[in-house]
């Protein structure tokens, strides 16, 4: 390689620095614990790798050359820019530290975030939680490609090649119209579904699957043509008394308001199951399982109708 086309390393970019400040090379290299020749070797060898002269050298002192002085402040930008590097880099290696990029799905997000998002400040208080709402299939090809450390997803999710920790259970509940005949009935048999126009969300949502599994297991059809993106407006339409839909327990619990109500079925009562996901080859899967069981304790300690699971 020709010596003029190999790029300046760290090493002489510090040898720079030093110099530059001491305009010494005898107190430059105790600054830097290096011999003398050493220190010299460095800026001859940065000064071949940039092909200019950036030191005037006399046996009473040193001056920088215009090259020289602007070489020494690209220099110290460059050294603080890795300074930091490495000490992010030392930081975010410590356990529970450093950003989560957390990606959660919109039918668990407005309901159980908050109570997860204090369980992550009280207990690893140096995580730096960085959520994103989206479909799982979204999340899942983000995780893969490196840009989501963590999913808090439906299970089983369908990711390749991801690890799964279960956190809990819950029941899917029948939100009807309060004036509706099957308001407060429990112990329904879902083939209640072939009787009611059923409201779902749009497509992508993995809930909106889950809904139409369960009306194929009971011989249901959905024909409506409406759609919405968040259970809030499914179940706005609800108590416009377009239809019903299938809510999971602990969105219920926010979404029933004036006008509405709600039915349940009997056992074994259809529901989902929720769960985090990060990818098997991650470096930090021994962190996420303890997360996991720091966020199974919050939800023991909760009223919200969920079951908490391993």
């Amino acid at each position: 390689m020709n010596e003029k086309t190999r790029q300046p390393t760290l090493a002489q970019l510090r040898a720079l620095v030093a110099v530059a400040d001491a305009l010494h090379f005898g107190d430059a290299a105790a600054r830097l614990g290096l011999s003398q020749p050493s220190v010299s070797a460095a800026i001859a060898g940065l000064e071949a790798s940039l092909g200019t002269v950036l030191l005037e050298r006399s046996t009473r002192r040193v001056v920088l050359t215009p090259a020289g002085t602007s070489a020494a402040a690209h220099a110290r930008s460059v050294l603080s820019s890795v300074d930091r590097l490495v000490g992010s880099a030392k930081h975010d290696a410590q356990p529970f530290s450093g950003p989560l990029r957390l990606g959660v799905i919109p039918t668990v997000a407005p309901y159980l975030l908050p109570l997860l998002l204090r369980t992550l400040v009280r207990r690893f208080p140096a995580l730096r939680p960085d959520v994103r709402e989206d479909q799982t299939a979204r999340l899942l090809a983000d995780l893969a490609a490196g840009q989501l450390d963590l999913l808090l997803l439906a299970l089983p999710s369908g990711g390749d090649a991801v690890t799964e920790l279960p956190l809990y259970d819950e029941d899917f509940v029948l939100l009807v119209n309060e004036k509706d005949p099957l308001a407060g009935k429990s112990r329904l048999d879902p083939v209640v579904l072939q009787h009611v126009r059923l409201l779902l969300l749009d497509e992508g949502h993995c809930l909106r699957d889950q809904a139409l599994d369960l009306c194929r297991q009971v011989g249901a059809t959905t024909k409506h043509p409406a759609r919405a993106t968040s259970l809030t407006t499914l179940s706005r339409l609800v108590a416009a008394g377009l239809g019903t839909t299938l809510l999971p327990a602990t969105a219920a619990a926010v979404e029933v308001r004036r006008g509405l109500a709600t039915a349940t079925f009997r056992p074994p009562v259809p529901g989902r199951r929720l769960g985090l996901v990060h990818r098997e080859s991650s470096y930090r899967a021994e962190e996420y399982a303890q997360i996991a069981e720091r966020f199974r304790s919050a939800l023991h300690s909760t009223s919200l109708p969920v079951r908490v699971t391993r």
